[in-house]
């Protein structure tokens, strides 16, 4: 299951799958923010039966189009972290796989 949920991320963000660790989080690490976000987490509610019902999407990614303005400018500049920058919570891979894992998140 792990392999599986981290080629979903793989193709969803265009990046290799070699280069998907536990520990990367989707916004900060991978850059995966709005409509991708949103589909990977689909795509494992709908494969693994993931109950998202209690998941906060804004919580942690920006819709579209990810507007990000001058707050997220400045705070990007003075913290140089896009979680703080975005004022989102960070998800790990590993958070992923350990909700499908569970079922729900």
């Amino acid at each position: 299951m792990d392999d599986e949920i981290k080629l979903i991320v793989s193709n969803e963000a265009g990046i290799s799958f070699e280069s998907i660790m536990d520990n990367s989080t989707l916004l900060g690490d991978l850059k995966i923010d709005g409509d991708d976000a949103w589909e990977i987490f689909e795509q494992c509610r709908s494969k693994f039966q993931l109950d998202l019902t209690s998941f906060d999407f804004n919580k942690h990614f920006r819709s579209e189009p990810c507007f990000k303005g001058l707050m997220y400018l400045f705070r990007k500049v003075k913290y140089r972290d896009e979680h703080i920058a975005s004022n989102k919570v960070p998800i790990t891979v590993k958070q992923l796989i350990n909700a499908c894992k569970n079922g729900k998140w």
